[in-house]
C-alpha cells in the first residue's frame, strides 16, 4: 500500500534494505546487491543523506525500470513503492515523525501507461453478448458469407493467399500486419485462441480442440434480433469451394464453407479414441512453442543487404544460391514449425495456405502465434531486425491501408515498425483463462532443459534438408526402429513415434518469387524416442517416416515422396548445424516419454 506521510526511518530506507516485493528468503541478498552496485556510482542506498541528494535521479531510474539493473522483472519496484518514495521526496525528505513538511512539487505525477487503441481478449473470456458482436462485424462488415470475388472477406482472403511471406525472418510479422489491418477494417478486436493452455492437449477438457464459438450452428444478432448462420463456422471458402470441393471430396451446400477436420465438432464418446489421438499431438507443437521462446535471436537477416528471403532488392529468377546464406538457429526459425504444424492439424482449408485466411478460425489462430511472437519481444527488447524490409501490400506504420501497386517501398509497412512492442503499434493481450502451457515436465529433473539452457545439448536430431514450398500440402510422421509404420502407430504414446513435419502448401503456383530457391532445414528432437528405446549411436537406429496428403490422408509412394523438396529424413547426433548446409532449426519431438 501507498504510504500517505512516508518518513525514512519508517518507511523509505525499508524499500532499500528490505523490499517488501521480494520472496522473504531473497530479500536480504537482492538488497546486499543494490546497495553494492549503486556505491560504485558513489550513492549509499542506505544512508539518507545520499539518497536525498540523488532522490529525483533515483526515482526516474526506477520508475523508468533503467534500475535496478537486472533481467529479473521480480526486483522493479510496484507502484505502490515508488509512489510511497515519490511522496517522500515531495514532503520534504521527512526522517521521522518530528521533522518539518517541506511540500513542492519535486516529482511530478508518473506517466500513466499510454492507453491501446484495442485489447485482443482470450475468446473464452467473452460473453456471449460480445462473441456475437465479433461475429456481426464479420456479417455485416466483411460479409463473411458471401462467395463473390468481389466481397470484402474474399477480398481480404486473397491477400494472403497472394502475398503472405514465410521460410524466412518475416514470416510473424507479416502476419502481425495482416490482422491489424482486418481490425482497421472492422474497427474491432480479434480475440485469440488460446492454444497454449495446459490442457489443451487433453480431451475432455474445455480448452481442448477449438473455441465453441467456432462450433455453433447460429448466433443471434445484437443489433437485429435475427437469429443468422454463425459466421466463426459458415464463412465462404476460398471462391465459394472448399478446398475439399476442389479436389472432388467434397459436393453439396456445405462445399461453399471452410472445412475443418470433423473430429472437432464431435464430443463424449463419438469418436473418442481419434479424438484423444488428434488433440494429444498438439501437446508437441506446444512444446516446440516453448523450445521456440529460450532462443535469444530472433533470426539471421538473408539476402543482401539484409533483406529475407522474398524481400531482396533484385528479383530475376531463378536466384543464384549465394545470395542465401546460412541461418543460425533461431526463435523465428524455430517457430514457425509449430506454427505450419497446427496449420496442418485444423483441417483441409487451414492446412493450405491459398485457403486458410478464409477460415475466420486463422485470424484467431495467429492472434495467438503473434501473442507468443510478442511474449518473445518483450523478453528482448534490444532485439535486431532488418527494420526496412517492406512488408507489401501493407502501408503506414499502422497496417490500416494496403496498396497493391505502389512502387513507392518506403510508403509500405515495414518489418521493423512490425517489430516493436505491440503497445507501441497501438495495441495489446488481455489475460489468457486458463494456465499456460510451461512445458513438458514427465522427464526426470537432470534430462529437462532449463530456460537458461541451450536447447541443442538435446538430441540427436531428424533433420530433413533442402525445404521449400510445395503445392499441395503433406504430413511427414517420423519414427524410430519401427519398420514398416502405420499411420495409426503416429500417436503421442508411441515411444517409437519421434514427431510430426507438417508441409503446408501454397495451393497456387508460386509465381510471386515468395519460394527460395536453396531450401532450408527443420527438425524434430529424437532424443526422448532414443532414451525410451535405451538406443546409444553404436545401435545404429533406423529412421522410418511416412508421408501422407493432409487433405485426403492418402500415403505416398517412395517414388511420389522422393520427387518433393526435403521429404527425406536422417537421424544426426550431436549439434545438427555443424553436419548440414542450411542452419534454420525446429527442433520438438514427440511427447517427453
Amino acid at each position: 500500500m501507498i504510504i500517505a506521510k512516508p518518513t525514512w526511518d519508517a518507511d523509505v530506507k525499508k524499500l532499500f534494505v528490505a523490499p517488501f516485493w521480494i520472496a522473504p528468503d531473497r530479500r536480504a541478498d537482492v538488497a546486499r546487491q543494490w546497495i553494492g552496485c549503486m556505491r560504485g556510482y558513489l550513492i549509499d542506498l542506505d544512508d539518507v543523506a545520499s539518497v536525498r541528494e540523488w532522490s529525483v535521479t533515483i526515482y526516474n531510474h526506477l520508475a523508468s525500470r533503467n534500475m535496478p539493473l537486472t533481467t529479473d522483472t521480480s526486483q522493479f519496484w510496484p507502484i505502490d513503492a515508488l509512489e510511497t518514495f515519490r511522496l517522500w521526496v515531495n514532503q520534504g525528505w521527512r526522517v521521522n515523525e518530528g521533522s518539518p513538511f517541506d511540500p513542492a512539487n519535486r516529482i511530478p505525477p508518473p506517466d500513466l501507461p499510454q492507453q491501446v487503441k484495442r485489447v485482443r481478449p482470450d475468446i473464452r473470456s467473452l460473453s456471449a453478448g460480445e462473441i456475437d458482436v465479433y461475429r456481426a462485424k464479420l456479417d455485416d462488415v466483411m460479409q463473411i458469407g458471401d462467395p463473390d470475388s468481389g466481397s470484402p472477406w474474399q477480398r481480404y482472403a486473397y491477400v494472403h493467399t497472394n502475398w503472405c511471406l514465410h521460410y524466412q525472418e518475416a514470416f510473424a510479422l507479416w502476419h502481425r500486419a495482416y490482422l491489424l489491418y482486418l481490425e482497421e477494417l472492422i474497427d474491432h478486436a480479434i480475440p485469440f485462441w488460446d492454444w497454449m493452455a495446459e490442457d489443451a492437449s487433453v480431451d475432455g477438457s474445455p480448452e481442448a480442440g477449438i473455441p465453441q464459438p467456432f462450433l455453433d450452428e447460429t448466433y443471434v444478432h445484437p443489433v437485429t434480433g435475427e437469429k443468422r448462420p454463425n459466421p466463426l463456422r459458415y464463412a465462404a471458402a476460398k471462391d465459394g469451394k472448399s478446398k475439399l470441393c476442389a479436389i472432388g471430396k467434397m459436393r453439396g451446400p456445405d462445399c461453399r464453407f471452410v472445412q475443418r477436420n470433423p473430429l472437432f465438432y464431435t464430443s463424449g464418446e463419438t469418436d473418442r479414441e481419434e479424438r484423444t489421438k488428434l488433440y494429444a499431438m498438439s501437446r508437441i507443437f506446444q512444446q516446440q512453442v516453448v523450445d521456440a521462446l529460450k532462443f535469444g535471436t530472433f533470426s539471421t537477416p538473408q539476402g543482401f543487404p539484409g533483406y529475407p528471403w522474398a524481400n531482396i532488392q533484385e528479383f530475376d529468377p531463378p536466384q543464384p544460391d549465394d545470395l542465401y546464406p546460412y541461418r543460425e538457429v533461431n526463435f523465428d526459425g524455430l517457430f514457425e514449425q509449430p506454427h505450419d504444424n497446427y496449420h496442418g492439424w485444423l483441417g483441409p482449408d487451414m492446412g493450405d495456405n491459398a485457403y486458410t485466411a478464409f477460415d475466420p478460425l486463422f485470424s484467431s489462430y495467429h492472434a495467438n502465434i503473434d501473442r507468443m511472437l510478442e511474449v518473445w519481444i518483450r523478453n528482448h527488447p534490444d532485439a535486431q531486425f532488418t527494420t526496412q524490409t517492406p512488408l507489401q501490400p501493407f502501408l503506414g506504420p499502422g497496417a490500416r491501408e494496403v496498396s497493391f501497386s505502389t512502387a513507392d517501398h518506403w510508403r509500405y509497412t515495414s518489418l521493423g515498425q512490425m517489430a516493436q512492442d505491440s503497445r507501441r503499434i497501438g495495441y495489446d493481450y488481455g489475460e489468457p483463462v486458463a494456465r499456460q502451457f510451461q512445458g513438458d515436465t514427465s522427464l526426470p529433473q537432470a534430462r529437462r532443459t532449463s530456460a537458461s539452457a541451450s536447447i541443442l545439448e538435446r538430441g540427436p536430431w531428424v533433420v530433413f534438408d533442402g525445404v521449400r514450398c510445395t503445392h499441395d500440402s503433406y504430413v511427414i510422421d517420423v519414427f524410430i526402429n519401427l519398420p514398416e509404420p502405420t499411420q495409426q502407430d503416429a500417436a503421442c504414446g508411441n515411444k517409437h513415434y519421434v514427431g510430426r513435419f507438417s508441409r503446408i502448401g501454397m495451393g497456387i503456383a508460386d509465381d510471386k518469387g515468395r519460394c527460395i530457391t536453396r531450401g532450408v532445414s527443420r527438425v524434430l528432437n529424437a532424443g526422448p524416442s532414443i532414451r525410451a528405446l535405451e538406443l546409444q549411436q553404436s545401435d545404429e537406429p533406423h529412421v522410418s517416416f511416412i508421408v501422407s496428403q493432409l487433405d485426403s490422408g492418402r500415403v505416398l509412394t517412395a517414388e511420389e515422396y522422393q520427387a518433393l523438396p526435403g521429404f527425406i529424413p536422417k537421424l544426426i547426433w550431436g549439434d545438427p548445424r555443424q553436419t548440414v548446409v542450411s542452419r534454420t532449426r525446429n527442433s520438438g519431438g514427440c511427447c517427453m516419454h
